[in-house]
């Protein structure tokens, strides 16, 4: 096994939970499952409704109003522009970032969460599939990514789907636990967002910048944030 960052054979275990194993890198300290569930037993996990209907959505009002909220600081990237949301859920952040001048779309995995968001904001579009099955017909200015590549377990094909959304300098904006924040508690299956196999990797804002530097993106922006959470702006260059 090799690292899907790096490439390194310099692994450890890292923490086990249950039947759940992770080991970390340790050149590039990228935490992982191992062994990686396929993303067909994944997307098992994923397309439970979870309570979610065509006309109901598990706290709907103040998803709207924090996706407007995200969207307002994201304007400068997003205004006038093509944007998609990949990992979409119900289509809160495709409809605000509509409301705020983009031209917006979505994917989601999850076809009652699709279903919710086609009902619910008619003027946008929405796609239920998986990710590694959606075939993209254009390419987009800005690409919103919150809270997805902690669950994917095959990156590089992940990474290819983000060339295929992008050009050169689309902004693709992505956020994800960072296993390097000093909140991080321990020991770390306390961590309210160590939940496997939900989430099977754990990024620090090194080796996502690595990531991405291998398929053409550099960072631009690292937003703050209050929590144990990374919030990054790449630009696409290459």
């Amino acid at each position: 096994m090799k690292c899907p960052i790096c490439a390194s054979t310099k692994l450890l275990p890292f923490v086990q939970q249950d039947e759940w194993c992770f080991s970390q890198c340790v050149d590039c300290q990228f935490a992982f499952l191992n062994p990686m569930p396929t993303q067909a037993q994944l997307n098992g996990l994923y397309e439970d409704d979870r309570g979610i209907t065509a006309t109901h959505y598990p706290k709907a009002a103040s998803r709207r109003l924090r996706s407007l909220m995200r969207a307002l600081r994201l304007l400068p990237w997003c205004w006038r522009k093509s944007a998609f949301d990949l990992g979409c859920g119900g289509g809160f952040m495709v409809n605000a970032l509509q409301r705020l001048g983009a031209a917006a779309s979505g994917l989601d995995v999850n076809a009652q969460a699709i279903a919710y968001a086609r009902t619910q904001f008619p003027a946008c579009r929405f796609y239920s599939e998986s990710f590694n099955a959606f075939e993209a017909t254009q390419t987009f200015d800005f690409v919103y990514c919150s809270e997805l590549i902690e669950h994917v377990s095959e990156l590089s094909e992940f990474m290819q789907m983000l060339r295929r959304l992008t050009h050169l300098k689309s902004r693709v904006y992505i956020t994800t636990p960072d296993l390097g924040s000093q909140q991080v508690p321990q020991p770390i299956t306390e961590w309210d967002v160590f939940v496997p196999p939900h989430h099977v990797q754990f990024f620090k804002e090194t080796n996502l910048a690595q990531l991405f530097r291998q398929y053409g993106f550099e960072q631009e922006k690292r937003f703050p944030d209050r929590k144990a959470g990374l919030k990054v702006l790449f630009r696409r260059v290459a």
